[in-house]
């Protein structure tokens, strides 16, 4: 079946002499019509949107010749309807594969893709400014355990200023590195939506990666700390040039970020929401947040 809601004309400037396949909405203005995805991006400028098509580009000339792993291929644009159409990844994402194999694996298919993407392009040196990322972060608010937070931001600023300054390996990041972007499938990896594409210190892809994955799993181990000690191995086995300590500033400053998102209310949560809180206060409770 059709959707309803696709943009038909959108589809007709992409695929001009074929009818649109059945298909399924995904999410707000994607579209899935056989073995391609119809994405639009109706809120975007022009320059904003070409920027789009480039990153999408890039990414598949970074992974070109890289067998098992992959980015989503982009077939075709069309900047009138600010529209993509790009090839349907078959898989698992990595948010839905926790639900069946082990957070360790995970990591380290993650951390194998991550390390070709981000050699993808010239590296080169900064310096860190942890106490900029903070100022980003709201510090008096209603969300749920307020005051938990205000602790758990209180220690990363802390840890902030020890680390202001540092030297740190900058690269062409993902942007959006959750566990979502990442599609899982017998082949290997292939990561998705790439619309993204920024250059910073190159943990902050990790950091995001490692937030949503102690945002999602199922159940926590018990151990203290913020990372256990054989996923973070697991990940550092595929990233050997991996930071630590930035990358623990960098996951707890996005669990925080995720965190003043949620709802005082339990009734405007979800079990989403609820999953997530739960999480944080597991690992508030093992010092993971400081």
């Amino acid at each position: 079946m059709i959707p309803a809601d696709l943009p038909l004309s959108a589809w007709a400037a992409l695929r001009p002499a074929i009818p649109p396949p059945d298909g399924a909405a995904l999410a707000p203005n994607v579209w899935r019509l056989g073995d391609e995805v119809l994405k639009r991006f109706p809120q975007s400028d022009l320059a904003r949107f070409r920027r789009i098509v480039r990153a999408h580009r890039q990414a598949g000339r970074i992974f070109r010749g890289c067998k098992g792993l992959a980015a989503q291929r982009l077939l075709g644009f069309d900047e009138n309807h600010r529209a993509l159409l790009l090839g349907f990844v078959p898989g698992r994402s990595g948010r839905q594969a926790l639900e069946w194999v082990a957070p360790e694996a995970i990591l380290a298919g993650a951390g194998a893709w991550l390390r070709v993407f981000h050699a993808g392009r010239e590296t080169g040196e900064g310096r860190l400014d942890p106490l900029g990322a903070l100022a980003r972060l709201p510090r008096r608010l209603v969300c749920a355990e307020a005051e938990g937070y205000s602790a758990a931001l209180g220690a990363l600023h802390r840890e902030a200023e020890q680390l202001q300054g540092r030297r740190v390996r900058r690269a062409c990041l993902h942007g959006d590195m959750t566990l979502a972007n990442l599609v899982f499938h017998a082949g290997g990896v292939t990561g998705i939506d790439f619309e993204n594409l920024r250059r910073h210190p190159a943990e902050r892809d990790i950091g995001e990666l490692w937030a949503d994955l102690l945002l999602h799993v199922p159940g926590l181990p018990s151990a203290a700390g913020l990372m256990p000690e054989t996923w973070e191995s697991a990940f550092a086995l595929a990233y050997p040039a991996l930071t630590p300590e930035v990358a623990a500033f960098y996951t707890r400053h996005r669990l925080l970020k995720v965190w003043a998102a949620i709802p005082p209310d339990p009734s405007r949560r979800g079990p989403r929401r609820d999953r997530q809180l739960r999480n944080l206060g597991a690992l508030r409770a093992r010092g993971g947040l400081g």
